[in-house]
């Protein structure tokens, strides 16, 4: 746990990666982001305690969460949003992730508040592994192939998370295909995939129309959707409680019916 805001910080996208980065000897502190932009409310603000405020409020209604109320929950927000604004000068920031969406949105966040500071020079430096999960070796490597980014870095990430922020599926699209994304590749599809999940006219996102075409072609158990979901994505696109959460909505919403309460039929 970070007690102060370190002149070195690394920040990383999961507790498997956290344990990883433990065994290496890195100097400064370590943080893990643990949020979820791609479920719930991005409210259009740039009020930092209004969006927190959201964010608090709907993530206190996930089942994993179920035993953190909401205060508690804003308080983690802020301290996530605090690490970045509050970074002293002259310090040095190295973000760890991997080339799944989930965590591509991370990183549009992060680099947006960076965006938002008003002064100090930050180093700031990257590291993106090709698949879902970095590994040892990632970090065993990671300080020799990392990638510097700079404030225009920053800046384009910030634009781009204020297209995602405002679910603009065409603003982000035509935003992806004319802004320099060289060092932020992963970035750019993941703009292009995130447009796909706008919903459409009828209401539908590109996961849920996937998951009603997979069960309309037979595949009834929890295991053989998310699996089906997986086969037609480049890049990861959500975890396998996101895809039980759209299942609810599309049940909740009278799409899909629930054949019984082991989501084996959903």
């Amino acid at each position: 746990m970070m007690k102060d805001i370190p002149a070195e910080l690394h920040i990383l996208n999961g507790d498997c990666a956290w344990e990883l980065w433990k065994q290496c000897p890195f100097k400064g502190q370590s943080l893990v982001w643990r949020e979820t932009y791609l479920e719930g409310p991005l409210p259009e603000t740039d009020d930092l305690h209004h969006f927190r405020t959201a964010r608090a409020e709907y993530l206190s209604h996930f089942a994993e969460l179920a035993y953190t109320d909401q205060t508690r929950l804003y308080q983690y927000l802020k301290k996530l949003d605090e690490s970045i604004l509050n970074l002293p000068d002259a310090s040095t920031l190295m973000l760890w992730f991997d080339s799944c969406i989930f965590d591509q949105t991370l990183l549009m966040r992060i680099l947006y508040l960076l965006s938002r500071r008003k002064a100090g020079n930050i180093q700031t430096f990257f590291y993106c592994c090709e698949g879902n999960a970095l590994q040892i070796n990632d970090f065993k490597q990671g300080d020799a192939k990392k990638v510097q980014l700079l404030p225009e870095d920053w800046k384009v990430a910030g634009k781009a998370w204020l297209l995602f922020q405002r679910k603009d599926a065409e603003g982000m699209r035509e935003f992806a295909s004319r802004e320099n994304f060289e060092r932020l590749p992963k970035l750019k599809k993941a703009l292009f995939r995130c447009a796909e999940d706008v919903p459409d006219e009828n209401g539908l996102t590109r996961t849920r129309r996937q998951i009603l075409q997979l069960v309309a072609e037979g595949n009834h158990t929890f295991t053989a959707i998310f699996k089906g979901l997986a086969a037609l994505e480049e890049y990861p696109f959500l975890g396998d409680t996101a895809c039980q959460r759209h299942l609810e909505i599309l049940i909740a919403e009278g799409r899909l019916v629930r054949r019984n309460e082991r989501y084996e039929l959903p």
